[in-house]
């Protein structure tokens, strides 16, 4: 009787097994389809935006051409909208490709300030007015770059389908990682060490990338060795003729690298010993620093660090978007801010947040500063003060118009949700003091800014959603 109980325990026990075997080996199967077709979907995702980029970068640098070269308003006036529509377009595209966010910030950068510099060139056209011959510089060095990069997405693409290049580096083998066995690592990877490494920039472009974001961080290299512009994207809309905000007085060496150090320890530097590397004659520049990964900028006039970058690899995410700004706000204030967070953007390993300062609870939007922190650790790896001190002085801010009044400019399907007192740029030297007011109007979210002086409608700006936050259009 016990051999038969032991038997018909054995068998169930048996069949047991084989159904959870089974099962798993069910769903094992599954899972590594269901990875295969995520894998197939994703890849054809990629490929058509590196497709897309490549025929809207070729299109962009079009344009550039043949606006340089047109010489009626309406013909100019059509190039750089098509421009600036297409350095938007590539924009995107380049958003889609499997490329690390900060590692491609210059190529980023420079459509950016494309597009924003052809559509500001493309109002100031359609106004009757002509480009100077600063503008006219300036648009054909963007011509100049985006020639390049072009000229790099396009060899970049032919080695994708020639060579069949992976889209991302396989990451080190643990031999690797504990030094046993031969690394080969490109330029595109980050650069060789030694005496190879030292041969400059022009060896580096000629390397073979290894995967599509090698070939992307190898281009942003080689971006690298041209002076930045002195425009700034939506920065350069608005302009001065000289700072406004810089502190009196100026300083020497020796005290732009006590400010530097001053600056990295509250952002939790231990015993940083940032270096003098060069000097920069533009109205905010002064001392160029550089402390292990990081590199600063102190302003000669007034002493104070108007830019800082830590170039130094984000880990894996950890942080969510509220403990980001809760991280921005404490290190603001540590360094003395006392400002308002307007608006944010996550690109997924860091956040960036912009704050302005308010005077009497009216936000003065020309006096921004920008942070980025890492969402691995909190880290603050990015700070722009530039259009803080560039714009920031005393105003006259009394409005002639009550609030009732600047309501009765706005369109009668226009729901307030929430209203302010703001101070906005406009593209030259001007501003307006304005009403802000955002509300929504068949189904969608705008911000209306009424002026508070004479009830003119200065500006409507569209809210849209999107993954990274809420874009401003």
């Amino acid at each position: 009787m016990k051999e038969e109980t032991r038997r018909k325990i054995l068998s169930v026990l048996s069949v047991t097994f084989a159904l959870a075997f089974a099962l798993a080996l069910g769903w094992g199967i599954y899972e590594y389809r269901t990875l295969q077709d995520y894998k197939l979907k994703t890849e054809n995702q990629y490929k058509q935006a590196l497709n897309d980029l490549v025929t809207t970068l070729n299109e962009v640098e079009t344009s550039m051409a043949k606006a340089k070269v047109a010489n009626s308003p309406a013909q100019k006036v059509l190039y750089l909208s098509e421009t600036w529509k297409g350095a938007n377009d590539a924009v995107a595209k380049l958003s889609s490709l499997p490329a690390d966010e900060v590692g491609i910030s210059y190529v980023d950068t420079l459509v950016n300030q494309v597009g924003d510099f052809s559509k500001t060139m493309t109002r100031k056209v359609a106004s009757v007015e002509s480009m100077s011959a600063e503008e006219q510089d300036m648009f054909n060095d963007m011509h100049e770059r985006v020639i390049e990069v072009n000229r790099n997405i396009q060899q970049l693409a032919n080695q994708f389908y020639a060579e069949n290049l992976a889209w991302v580096d396989k990451p080190p083998g643990i031999l690797q990682r504990l030094g046993i066995g031969r690394t080969t690592q490109t330029a595109a990877q980050g650069g060789e060490s030694g005496a190879e490494n030292q041969q400059g920039g022009e060896q580096a472009r000629q390397e073979t990338p290894t995967s599509v974001r090698g070939g992307l961080k190898q281009l942003d290299a080689s971006l690298q060795k041209y002076p930045p512009f002195t425009y700034q994207g939506e920065l350069d809309k608005h302009t001065t003729p000289k700072p406004l905000g810089l502190p009196e007085g100026e300083i020497n060496e020796n005290k732009a690298v006590t400010v530097a150090k001053e600056f990295l320890q509250k952002l939790g530097y231990e015993n940083p010993q940032p270096q003098v590397t060069g000097l920069s004659q533009q109205p905010l520049g002064g001392f160029d620093l550089t402390y292990d990964d990081s590199y600063l900028e102190v302003s000669k006039k007034g002493g104070v660090v108007t830019f800082y970058r830590d170039q130094r690899e984000i880990g894996d995410r950890k942080l969510d978007v509220k403990k980001g700004i809760d991280k921005a706000n404490t290190v603001l204030n540590k360094l003395g801010w006392k400002l308002a967070v307007t608006s944010t953007q996550d690109f997924g390993s860091y956040l960036q947040v912009e704050a302005v300062a308010e005077e009497k609870g009216v936000r003065l939007y020309p006096d921004k500063v920008r942070i980025t922190v890492a969402l691995d650790n909190g880290d603050i790896v990015g700070f722009d003060a530039n259009p803080y001190y560039a714009y920031h002085h005393d105003r006259q801010l009394i409005p002639k118009l009550t609030l009732d009044q600047a309501k009765a400019k706005l369109n009668k399907d226009f729901k307030i949700l929430e209203n302010r007192l703001a101070v906005i740029s406009k593209i030259g030297t001007e501003e307006a003091f304005c009403y802000e007011f955002r509300g929504t109007a068949y189904g969608e979210e705008y911000l209306v800014y009424i002026n508070a002086l004479d009830g003119s409608e200065e500006k409507i700006s569209r809210v849209v959603n999107t993954p990274s936050g809420k874009l401003i259009q």
